[in-house]
């Protein structure tokens, strides 16, 4: 009975594998995608002639999975899951969720292959400190908003409006932008915007890079006085000499 079962599964095994007369050529390839340093859980799709693969893979892993002889485009996502003909589009109101993306080919012409997909970080996240005027007077808050509000699965910034409370101590994710695009940091009160500032346009005439594989975060302080505006950060300061009522 023992044999039996063991001559069974060699049977098994030699159908599902070529033979050594047959062209290896139309083989399947055995695909080896290995994850390393990746912040969290990971969404991989596959993108075939027939459909679509999508895998879900734990942090720092490697996978394997046999797949068709060619060339195939391999989609991977940390901290979102956009669809493979979707784009990643962000609601008005909030701001980036923590994406880091892969999108690539592969060329799987072989038996066997290794990929090690390095996944970018798209957003940057933003932090203010804010000195406001002392005594009374009307509320205010800050808002970022940008004429980018989503990205595609290579990271591409995609148009649409971004837009995103950013208060005092605390901090947003803003997806990437396209060099040279409308970035504002405005400062608002129940009566509607008081002041806005071209901040795309200070952050790249002091070197910032929106085209950087991977984004760098900014921390920004801005003082109020009746009469000057100080917004700056660690690498640059403008002086904005500006009455504003609040």
């Amino acid at each position: 009975m023992a044999n039996r079962i063991a001559v069974l599964a060699c049977g098994i095994l030699l159908l599902s594998s070529c033979s050594v007369r047959e062209d290896r050529g139309a083989c399947p390839c055995t695909l080896h995608i290995a994850l390393r340093d990746i912040p969290g859980p990971v969404t991989v799709q596959l993108v075939l002639e027939s459909g679509t693969i999508t895998l879900q893979a734990a942090r720092d892993t490697v996978f394997s999975l046999q797949v068709p002889r060619g060339q195939l485009r391999l989609l991977a996502c940390c901290g979102a899951s956009p669809g493979a003909d979707e784009a990643l589009i962000i609601p008005p109101g909030y701001d980036c969720p923590p994406v880091f993306m892969y999108s690539g080919w592969v060329n799987t012409d072989f038996e066997e292959t290794k990929i090690e997909p390095r996944l970018r970080k798209h957003f940057c996240t933003l932090s203010l400190r804010m000195d406001g005027p002392s005594g009374g007077g009307e509320p205010y808050w800050t808002r970022v908003r940008g004429r980018a509000g989503g990205l595609d699965w290579d990271g591409t910034p995609v148009e649409g409006e971004f837009s995103c409370r950013l208060d005092a101590g605390m901090s947003v994710r803003l997806p990437r932008q396209q060099a040279g695009g409308e970035l504002w940091l405005d400062i608002v009160t129940p009566g509607g915007t008081a002041r806005s500032f071209a901040l795309g346009n200070y952050m790249e005439e002091e070197g910032y890079d929106w085209m950087a594989q991977d984004l760098e975060d900014l921390s920004l302080t801005m003082q109020l006085s009746l009469t000057e505006i100080i917004l700056g950060s660690s690498l640059w300061q403008e002086n904005l000499h500006s009455y504003i009522e609040l």
